[in-house]
């Protein structure tokens, strides 16, 4: 039973993930989310068979059967991603879930609730990654999103004080940044992102998140530098390692305290 509610989140993903390309390539243009899908090149409308997630892609080689363009590998890759975080985020709950893990059939209110919130989460985290990556925007929807996210997370660990308080701590910080640097160190999404991320992954959570972020763009950047693919002032979209950051620090957070001696702090 547990694999083929995985399987289903899996196909349930592979659908939203072919929502979220249109919000992401629609957002960015500022366009609406209304109206038939079509070829970005020649503007064909799209028919059913050819927006079959991941399969269409396969099928038609990855060109529109219209003008023969090839379309961007965006489209498998988040579908994918998609499919991936969903079916991820039902085997953690399967196996986590006291309700569930005990051998209990009867699914509670909260556990619903917490699944609900991280695949909301998970979308909104696609959109931002994806979008930060190719246009360099952290769309405000996507992170008022996972924000609401956030605030409802939150209040089911009973820590909204604790955890707004460094959130906003986090988001100064940024803020600042963006402010000292005129822009070329941090952009004001980023702030309004390590806001939205703190409050998901909670006081003190929040903390090491904002460290492994630091330590993962720092890594990226040298690394890039040092293969010649970056200059020294290049812009490095830093929405992703804030996204990664907030994902190591929900995982391993605990660990992290414990090994480096910071638990004594908290």
């Amino acid at each position: 039973m547990a694999s083929l509610i995985t399987v289903l989140f899996f196909v349930a993903g592979l659908v939203v993930g072919s929502f979220l390309n249109v919000v992401i390539l629609r957002g960015e243009k500022g366009e609406g989310f209304g109206g038939r899908s079509r070829c970005r090149h020649c503007k064909k409308v799209l028919g059913i068979a050819e927006l079959i997630p991941v399969m269409s892609f396969i099928l038609q080689r990855g060109r529109c059967r219209g003008c023969h363009r090839p379309f961007s590998a965006q489209y498998p890759l988040v579908e994918i991603g998609a499919a991936l975080a969903f079916a991820a985020i039902a085997w953690f709950f399967l196996y986590s879930s006291p309700s569930l893990s005990g051998g209990r059939a009867a699914v509670s209110a909260q556990d619903l609730l917490g699944l609900g919130v991280a695949l909301l989460a998970a979308s909104a985290s696609i959109v931002v990654l994806v979008s930060d990556l190719r246009f360099q925007i952290i769309p405000d929807g996507a992170v008022v999103i996972l924000a609401g996210a956030g605030v409802i997370t939150s209040l089911t660990r009973d820590s909204l004080l604790a955890d707004l308080v460094v959130a906003a701590g986090a988001a100064l910080f940024f803020f600042a940044l963006w402010i000292v640097s005129r822009g070329r160190w941090m952009g004001l999404g980023d702030a309004k992102l390590i806001f939205a991320t703190s409050l998901f992954v909670g006081f003190p959570a929040a903390i090491a998140a904002v460290l492994f972020a630091f330590w993962l763009g720092g890594a990226t950047g040298a690394a890039l530098l040092l293969a010649g693919r970056k200059q020294w002032g290049s812009r490095i979209p830093f929405g992703p390692f804030i996204l990664a950051g907030a994902a190591l620090a929900w995982g391993f957070s605990d660990a992290f305290f414990v090994y480096t001696g910071l638990s004594l702090l908290f």
